[in-house]
């Protein structure tokens, strides 16, 4: 998956027109924003003749010869300098292709094609090797209200500062009822609701000063917290808020609201990885069953939701069992967070992590374990005669 670009692309004709509707679906593309039209190149040079160009401009070419090169130098004047414009073609052409690239055409493609294709080419266009890193970006969303997607959010946040020993960013969305400045024990003076209410004005220098440091490992855009605050929360705003926060750190912990829109919607089908946190009744499986038939739609197999069950106590014969959710949902639970109120009271009440509060706890070790999942890197888990044989060797 490449970052966030702005890409519009213009058919010629019903086949190209048909291949191209699909290019926002591939998931190497799911963060760019994708505007298909008619028209060819004639429409591209219409449409910029009056408003600026996008990152990335698509055209198929009915014509052919000095009759195409004649269209392409039209269209240059135009462009924008760094705009990238990449050609589809019906002549499969060597000289063609030097002679366009000679011009400074990005990439000539020759048809007929699949989707998978011309986004494949537009991810070549930025393969820099050299491109600094950006972070994987994590969605936690909970099946059902109350299921506890926020807590486990913070806490796996603190962690992964912890387990990465690098930055991490928590940002919570849910503008009305976020509960991270309580959390997190922090006094926000501008809040995610503000930055996201000038999205015009938005840039790095700008969200660093609302981000609050928890800790060294870990900073926060939290949320106000407050229903009568509006802010204008839409596709372009969070994902362009997203975009920088991605490049601020080695990871960002995104904490969706429980309701369902276009911008989380969004979020949920870009996020490198998404967190469905659900409880072991009924009614959460029938919603994480719906939600990952929504997602398996859009992102990639490889990508599909971790799902996660939280507050379980296997005392309690009324829960659903992860068998049943894995018959079901035709996927295991990852994980599976028990159900220790006590701990995560204590951490509530005091403003910490629930390994801060209660390191020793079995809470402690899920979250710290579901953190290492998300890192990729593999954390050690001590048990029985291995755990005292460390601490008796380090005493």
């Amino acid at each position: 998956m490449i970052h966030r670009l702005t890409i519009d692309a213009f058919a010629a004709g019903p086949g190209g027109m048909e291949t191209l509707a699909t290019l926002a679906e591939q998931p190497t593309l799911a963060r760019c924003r994708v505007r298909v039209q008619p028209g060819g190149i004639a429409a591209a040079m219409a449409a910029y003749a009056t408003q600026p160009t996008p990152q990335v401009v698509i055209v198929e070419a009915e014509e052919a010869g000095d009759s195409l090169l004649e269209r392409l130098d039209q269209l240059a004047d135009v462009c924008e300098a760094n705009t990238r414009v990449v050609v589809l073609g019906a002549d499969n052409d060597i000289r063609l292709y030097r002679t366009l690239l000679a011009r400074g055409v990005s990439d000539y493609l020759p048809l007929p094609l699949t989707a998978a294709q011309v986004a494949s080419a537009v991810c070549a266009l930025y393969a820099d090797p050299q491109a600094a890193p950006r972070a994987k970006v994590v969605a936690f969303w909970g099946a059902r209200g109350g299921s506890g997607a926020s807590t486990l959010a913070q806490n796996a946040a603190w962690c992964l500062g912890r387990h990465l020993r690098e930055a991490v960013l928590y940002i919570d969305l849910d503008v009305a009822f976020g509960t991270s400045g309580l959390a997190f024990d922090i006094e926000t003076r501008q809040s995610v609701a503000d930055v996201l209410s000038h999205p015009d004005r938005m840039d790095p220098v700008m969200l660093e000063r609302c981000l609050v440091e928890y800790d060294e490992s870990l900073k926060v855009l939290a949320a106000p917290g407050d229903p009568r605050i509006t802010a204008r929360l839409d596709v372009d705003a969070v994902d362009r808020l997203l975009d920088m926060a991605s490049r601020l750190a080695a990871m960002v912990v995104v904490d969706l609201p429980r309701q369902w829109n276009e911008w989380v919607a969004q979020v949920l089908y870009s996020a490198d990885e998404v967190v469905l946190v659900s409880v072991p009744d009924l009614a959460s499986l029938r919603d994480s069953k719906t939600l990952l038939e929504i997602l398996g739609a859009r992102r990639a197999p490889t990508a599909m939701p971790k799902l996660v069950l939280n507050r379980v106590d296997p005392a309690r014969r009324a829960q659903l069992s992860d068998k049943v959710f894995t018959d079901t949902l035709g996927m295991a639970p990852v994980l599976s967070i028990p159900q220790e109120p006590q701990s995560f009271g204590v951490a509530a009440n005091e403003g910490r992590m629930v390994p801060e509060a209660a390191s020793a706890s079995r809470a402690a070790q899920s979250l710290r374990q579901l953190a290492a999942l998300l890192a990729g890197r593999a954390m050690p888990v001590q048990t029985g005669l291995r755990h005292k044989l460390a601490h008796w060797l380090k005493g």
